[in-house]
């Protein structure tokens, strides 16, 4: 059902967020008949000029003034709204280096049902890399694209209709209860009614799936951090336009790669090259439309000319971070001070390097140089301030995506990242929650209260 305020003062389970992430664990969950469960949004079924600003930060670095208008939506759907639908699974290199404390077949188990939440072709997870001929220090890993998916569309009748999940909209949470290791109650504030009495509402589990800055920010607000690095660590995703252009031989890309309106083709450093080299992903995307007499090898041939926009990694940080600032919103709360500095540049100009010589060995194409000024922008991917590992004394969640200083409380979402390589999050986002949820139905079949 979809309502304005809890129908229950006790559910089974309470997600915090109705995004990709929030509606994807509800959908997982829904399929233990014994659960009730409630999906908790601040916004209404569309934006809010009001409720829009409880989205607001005191920013300082790099991230522009126009960052979290843009990226930020408080209402049903989240950021899926204004979603782009890049997609692409993610790279195995953050895996075999132990970033993440799961082994990458965890994750990559769950996309083939993540695709058909998002509507993407088979290849999304048959095939979502390519090997190139004559080379291991390439590979041809294009982005796929959703159409995209408007998740507030998609299942505005799944909420509608199921008779134990309840969508509850414009409720704010402001702060989780806790008892010992045991969170207890959601405090809820009206959105648009700051002078109500806050309500309280209870659940035998918990899931906060609010975003990269909303996660870590209840956690600051709940006073559920010490002694883990809750709000350290963010991770965006720098994007490089039109810094550069390639020429490819059309005849040494891998067969069967056409122009497809589904498929943004790109190349992208290999893992193992990666790791051999001490560098983070890399992804340079191309187009298939324009040719030109160029020379490679010595011989002049007709080659593909293409401008190259760049996708790339960057490490944590514990300089980048979310955390109070000296302003509050209109509820009471303090405002997130978000700081972040992409340090990216001498990165860039030293990947593009390496990919430009392994480009050459390749025999595939040769790149040009890259421009001496450019501006790195944003991916609109806020990852990894809720990081995934094994103690609280490095990390905030555990491979289930459990806080490690509670016993009922999770966290969906890319702000679980430990690493982000160069792929868009959403398709791991939603790969993440279905494992979530299912985790969550397992573990609490037959424990519902009815």
């Amino acid at each position: 059902m979809i309502l304005n305020q809890p129908k229950h003062r006790h559910y089974d389970v309470i997600i915090l967020g109705s995004g990709p992430a929030g509606i994807t664990t509800a959908l997982e969950l829904s399929k233990e008949s014994s659960l009730k469960i409630a999906v908790i949004e601040s916004g209404l079924l569309e934006p809010h000029p009001t409720i829009q600003t409880l989205a607001s930060v005191q920013l300082h670095g790099d991230l522009p003034d126009f960052y979290f208008p843009m990226h930020t939506q408080r209402c049903f759907g989240g950021t899926s709204t204004i979603w782009g639908g890049f997609c692409a699974v993610l790279e195995k290199r953050a895996f075999t280096a132990q970033a993440w404390p799961v082994p990458y077949q965890e994750i990559n188990r769950w996309y083939p049902a993540a695709a058909r939440i998002l509507e993407l072709p088979n290849d999304a997870y048959r095939q979502p890399m390519v090997a190139i001929e004559g080379t291991s220090e390439l590979v041809y890993k294009p982005f796929y694209l959703s159409p995209p998916v408007r998740f507030s569309k998609k299942y505005h009748s799944f909420f509608q209709h199921h008779p134990r999940v309840d969508l509850i909209l414009g409720t704010t949470g402001l702060r989780l209860k806790t008892r010992g290791r045991t969170v207890t109650a959601l405090e809820l504030q009206d959105s648009l009614a700051p002078l109500l009495s806050p309500t309280l509402v209870s659940a035998d589990t918990f899931v906060l799936a609010c975003g990269g800055v909303g996660n870590p920010r209840l956690l600051q607000l709940s006073d559920i951090v010490a002694p883990m690095p809750v709000g350290l660590g963010l991770m965006e995703h720098p994007h490089i336009y039109a810094v550069a252009d390639m020429y490819l031989d059309r005849d040494r890309l891998p067969v069967g790669i056409e122009d497809d309106p589904r498929v943004v083709h790109a190349l992208q450093l290999s893992d193992s090259y990666c790791l051999e080299n001490g560098v983070l992903s890399f992804s340079a995307d191309f187009n298939l439309k324009q040719t030109t007499p160029a020379v490679l090898l010595g011989t002049r041939r007709e080659m593909l000319y293409t401008p190259v926009a760049i996708r790339a990694e960057i490490a944590p940080d514990s300089r980048n971070s979310v955390r109070d600032s000296d302003q509050r919103n209109y509820l009471g709360l303090p405002m997130p001070r978000v700081d972040f500095h992409y340090r990216y540049h001498d990165l860039a100009r030293e990947s593009w390097h390496l990919f430009g010589k392994a480009l050459l060995r390749s025999g595939l194409g040769r790149p040009s140089v890259l421009q001496p000024e450019f501006r790195v922008h944003d991916g609109g991917h806020l990852m990894g301030t809720t990081r995934m590992g094994l103690s609280a004394a490095d990390s905030v969640v555990d491979s289930n995506c459990r806080v490690h200083t509670t016993d009922n409380l999770y966290v969906a979402g890319s702000s679980v990242f430990p690493a982000g390589g160069a792929s868009n999050p959403t398709y791991t986002i939603v790969a993440m929650a279905l494992r979530l949820g299912a985790h969550l139905a397992s573990t609490l079949k037959g424990k519902a209260h009815g």
